[in-house]
């Protein structure tokens, strides 16, 4: 429910730190520079297909130095863990109540750090050893130049409880630090806007814009609702890692956000279902190119992807007669599939088409497709975590390959 006796700043635009489509060398990704707690920038991929901060746990020490320990503010809660599917690459580390973090953060001449906007207070996960479930004993130090912005919604988040069991127990969970922004103090309306053109004067990332505004012009977006649920609570884990509070340390409040799931869509295989399209949910993942799809209605529909022209849209929830508020196709290749991977026929699909389809097992009794991030080519991408809408508008026109 919206509440009206909050003033908000007014929108601001979020500078990426590269170009992030169609620069030769890069996947196609949103990277932002954060300012951390140790005082060090360190650069971030925006990720709508997970929730919470992930850096290295030395970010929040001070000087960036593990001997000098935890910056003055920063709250260690306890040990979490991150599964990343379908890779089974692990991470584990610890989770942190932090005060603020810096959103497009950049240093100047007098290396003093300057920013767009600020969000907190966080829980954020920092990691310190990385691994595979394929060989657990094995854990290396973290990669110090790995780091994910989580920012999507309806996604499994971490989560760390403490006193479990007890009356007193409070859950931490990393939070989307999109929805904790602030200029001066003043907060932003909690949303976002991601686009491959530009959704503000500048940017490829705004924060602060309403539903309102979005579905106006001259944006002109069309928005859908969500359906709103308690946040999962994931149990504790033990992983080695020293990140207990010191003996006696009262248990901080926890940030709390608003939960919302995956939006609606559908999916059309036009040599599946007899091409009619079947009911699905859908998440735009900007943390990855390919796209992953699910398919339980269908019995072996991987055996008919060959050559199949693929469409996914999200149905306009006013009218079941009315255009779709997003839809895009794309054709597949007739190759056979490479460790289950099939490719894309780039000649017949636009760059909005995924750079592959991998076919995952479905969580659901309904499909599911992780678009990648790469409709951004064809539509700005709005999510409002207050009024709980998720929502598209039309970008210059995409033109084939």
């Amino acid at each position: 429910m919206s509440d009206t006796s909050v003033t908000y700043a007014a929108p601001v635009d979020v500078p990426v730190a590269r170009q992030p489509f169609g620069l030769e060398g890069y996947s196609n990704s949103l990277n932002v520079t954060i300012g951390t707690p140790s005082g060090l920038l360190h650069e971030v991929q925006v990720d709508t297909g997970s929730t919470g901060v992930v850096i290295p746990a030395t970010l929040l020490m001070v000087d960036g130095d593990t001997s000098k320990g935890l910056v003055a503010g920063v709250v260690s809660l306890g040990p979490a863990q991150i599964t990343y599917h379908p890779s089974g690459n692990t991470l584990a580390g610890c989770l942190y109540l932090v005060p603020s973090l810096s959103i497009g953060a950049s240093q100047d001449d007098a290396k003093q750090v300057a920013s767009v906007c600020e969000a907190g207070p966080l829980v954020v996960f920092g990691a310190q050893y990385a691994g595979n479930t394929a060989t657990p004993d094995v854990q290396n130090p973290v990669d110090p130049g790995m780091g994910m912005m989580g920012v999507g919604f309806g996604r499994p988040a971490l989560s760390y409880t403490a006193n479990a069991g007890q009356s007193d127990q409070v859950v931490y969970t990393l939070s989307n630090p999109f929805l904790s922004a602030s200029v001066n103090g003043q907060p932003l309306y909690p949303s976002y806007l991601l686009s491959s053109a530009g959704s503000g004067a500048s940017g490829y990332i705004t924060l602060g814009v309403t539903t309102a505004a979005f579905t106006a012009s001259p944006f002109n977006g069309q928005t859908v609702a969500l359906t709103s649920a308690k946040p999962p609570v994931t149990a504790n884990v033990t992983n080695g890692c020293n990140c207990a509070p010191a003996s006696g340390t009262p248990w901080p409040a926890a940030p709390t956000q608003p939960y919302w799931l995956t939006g609606p869509a559908t999916i059309t295989i036009s040599t599946v279902n007899d091409a009619r399209p079947l009911k699905a949910t859908l998440l735009l993942d900007s943390g990855v190119t390919g796209a992953m799809m699910s398919v339980p209605q269908a019995k072996a529909w991987t055996a008919n992807l060959g050559g199949a022209e693929i469409t996914v849209a999200v149905p306009n929830g006013s009218s079941p007669d009315a255009e779709p508020v997003m839809t895009y196709s794309f054709a597949m290749s007739s190759a056979a599939p490479v460790k289950g991977i099939f490719a894309i026929d780039t000649t017949l699909s636009t760059a909005a088409a995924p750079a592959s389809l991998e076919p995952v097992l479905p969580d659901a009794d309904i499909a599911f497709v992780n678009t990648g991030i790469n409709p951004l080519l064809a539509y700005n991408y709005f999510f409002d975590a207050q009024l709980g809408q998720v929502g598209f508008a039309t970008t210059a026109a995409v033109t084939l390959p």
